[in-house]
């Protein structure tokens, strides 16, 4: 049986010195290389900061709003600030990883919401997501950090297959960005941009045209706006023609390529004119133009300028302006219309100047004149008739600058209403009121006569009446004269069957 120790009996500790570290503190280190490398990777594969300027806040969350690309999350919007100057608003977002290759200065932001814009509803997701920052990536051009959002989201993306065109429009107007473009009724395109450019003169109009319809615009294609409905009316009738009911409500553009045109293929961002009309685009065709001053005492009311010159019915230029002027003496006023004429739509027509100056002078010694006609009885639109009239007065061309004065004579309907005028005049020459007492003159005395006659067909009456002696002695007389023709009826009877009894008598042979 071992010894129990006793009470009063201690241990000595020993106290021995490690040669080693405790593991222990292996711990925080680890932990502490272990958040420096994450913090180190996190930091190393941090996408780029970048500030939007926008006009305005609407939808935007910081923390929330995302920055998007083909619906796919590329940044976050860590902060939003008002600019100092409340013009406008600056949203600080971080980008993802790898993102500042896209970071160019060709880059497009813009916010995407619910918006009902030239015909179209986008953004219609938005109602239940939120709004998000939307971006059209590029990857040429220098690296960028600071960008201004776009108002409204772009039409085209530059991932879109096409190319830009410029138009320029003088007279044609604009049309909404958005607003389709059409080749052959077909929509092929978008208009992108449209503004009045600085300078007041004209609008800009930047369209797009996708791939692979923008191989259709040639250098000879001609643009116009398509907007409305087109109401056009002949001798056919009334003809209406529109590219679409989309255009008819919101605009819209077409362009075509003229058989005759430039074939050689228009190149990105080219410039081109916007015409009012199809029918515009066919009558700039024509280059040669040539001016004439005419001179009308007529009312021209109806005639514009635009108003069609016609030779025979073919339209062969336009009126340019229509004035109004008074002579030197103050006494007569005259009306100078201003009327180009292009040679090119006359065939065989000479191409010198010269040539052409003879030839003119040549018809009219034939008689070429021009009148106005009257183009609609609709609109009551006038227009410049030009024809040979055989017979009119002798007149030539007054070859001056800066328009060469052309002679003319008046409408049909001026020169009746001139006659009616004179013979009007006439009229009032005649002496009405002599001739009526004249004539009251010859009644009384045709009624004096007449009153005469009556007394002598009475007397007439009384001379030959049923009872008059006068008649029964006509009648004796009519009575024997019936006897006596009767017995010379039977003595030439007696003759043609006796004939010797005008020697012998009757009864004898």
């Amino acid at each position: 049986m071992s010894e129990q120790p006793r009470p009063g009996d201690v241990a000595e500790a020993v106290i021995e010195t490690r040669r080693r570290p405790s593991i222990v503190w292996l711990i925080p280190l680890v932990a502490a290389l272990v958040g420096g490398f994450v913090a180190w990777r996190t930091y190393s594969e941090r996408g780029p900061a970048i500030t939007i300027t926008l006009a305005s806040a609407e939808g935007l969350e910081a923390g929330k709003t995302k920055v998007r690309y083909k619906n796919v999350e590329i940044g976050l919007v860590e902060e939003v600030r008002l600019a100092e100057d409340l013009s406008s608003v600056t949203a600080h977002a971080r980008m993802v990883h790898g993102a500042d290759r896209y970071l160019r200065e060709g880059t497009r932001f813009w916010v995407v919401k619910a918006r009902v814009s030239g015909g179209q509803v986008s953004g219609l997701g938005t109602l239940f997501s939120g709004a998000y920052i939307g971006m059209d990536p590029v990857l040429a051009g220098p690296s960028a950090r600071d960008f201004r959002a776009l108002d409204v989201p772009p039409v085209v993306t530059s991932e879109e297959p096409g190319r830009h065109f410029v138009l320029r429009s003088y007279r044609a107007g604009v049309v909404d960005v958005g607003s389709p473009v059409y080749f052959r009724k077909v929509q092929v395109g978008e208009v992108v941009e449209s503004a009045l450019d600085p300078s007041g003169d004209f609008a800009t109009v930047r369209v797009f045209v996708h791939a692979p319809w923008d191989e259709r615009v040639r250098a000879g294609t001609r643009f116009w706006n398509a907007s409305g409905i087109d109401l056009s009316l002949s001798a056919e009738g009334v003809r209406m023609d529109t590219e679409s009911v989309v255009s008819m409500l919101i605009g819209g553009l077409a362009f075509d390529t003229p058989v005759d045109g430039d074939a050689e293929p228009a190149a990105a961002e080219a410039v081109f004119p916007l015409y009012e009309s199809f029918a515009a685009t066919r009558e700039e065709m024509y280059t040669l133009r040539t001016q004439y001053l005419l001179y009308f005492d007529q009312s021209v009311r109806g005639l514009v300028p635009g108003s069609p010159v016609e030779f025979r019915g073919i339209k062969i230029g336009q009126v340019r302006d229509v004035k109004l002027e008074v002579d030197s003496s103050g006494q007569h006023f005259r009306i100078p219309v201003v009327i180009e004429v292009e040679p090119e739509r006359i065939g065989n027509i000479p191409g010198d100047a010269a040539a052409r100056r003879a030839a003119m002078d040549a018809l009219v010694a034939r008689g070429l004149r021009a009148q106005l006609a009257r183009g609609s009885l609709l609109t009551g639109q006038l227009l410049v008739a030009l024809d040979i009239h055989e017979g009119a007065a002798p007149a030539r061309i007054v070859w001056q600058e800066p328009y060469p004065e052309f002679p003319t004579i008046p409408t049909p309907l001026e020169e009746i209403t001139e006659r009616l005028t004179q013979l009007v005049k006439r009229i009032e020459k005649i002496p009405f009121d002599q001739i009526g007492a004249d004539l009251r003159g010859s009644l009384a005395a045709a009624q004096a006569a007449l009153t005469q006659a009556e007394k002598t067909m009475a007397s007439t009456q009384a001379l030959v009446g049923p009872d008059s002696a006068v008649n029964q002695e006509l009648r004796r007389a009519l009575v024997e004269l019936t006897e006596a023709s009767r017995s010379l009826g039977l003595a030439a009877d007696q003759i043609e069957r006796e004939p010797n009894s005008l020697l012998f008598g009757k009864g004898r042979k």
